[in-house]
C-alpha cells in the first residue's frame, strides 16, 4: 500500500516544480498511464487551478485537454521536465 502523503492537488505538485511542465500519474491509475501538464489557470482564490495537458493511456488511448479531478489530493509527481509550464493568473 502506498503512502497518500506522497498525494497532492495538481496546483501544488506545479508550484513545488516551479511551474516546470510536470508528468503525474493519479492514484486511481494502473501503471503505465500518465500524465503531462502544460498550462495551468490559477483561479481567482489562489487555491484552485484548471489544469490542461495530455493524458497518455497504458492501452495506447490518449487525451488531450481540461484534466479532471485537478483539486484532490490524488495526483503523484513522475517527473519535472526542462520546459515551463504556461501560467494564467
Amino acid at each position: 500500500m502506498s503512502d497518500k502523503t506522497e498525494y497532492d492537488t495538481i496546483l501544488s505538485l506545479a508550484r513545488k516544480s516551479n511551474f516546470k511542465k510536470i508528468m503525474i500519474m493519479r492514484d486511481s491509475w494502473n501503471t503505465g498511464n500518465w500524465c503531462i501538464v502544460n498550462t495551468i489557470k490559477i483561479r481567482p482564490d489562489g487555491k484552485h487551478c484548471n489544469p490542461y495537458g495530455y493524458i497518455k493511456y497504458a492501452n495506447g488511448n490518449t487525451f488531450s485537454g481540461y484534466l479532471p479531478a485537478d483539486n484532490t489530493y490524488s495526483w503523484k509527481l513522475i517527473k519535472v521536465l526542462d520546459e515551463n509550464m504556461k501560467v494564467i493568473k
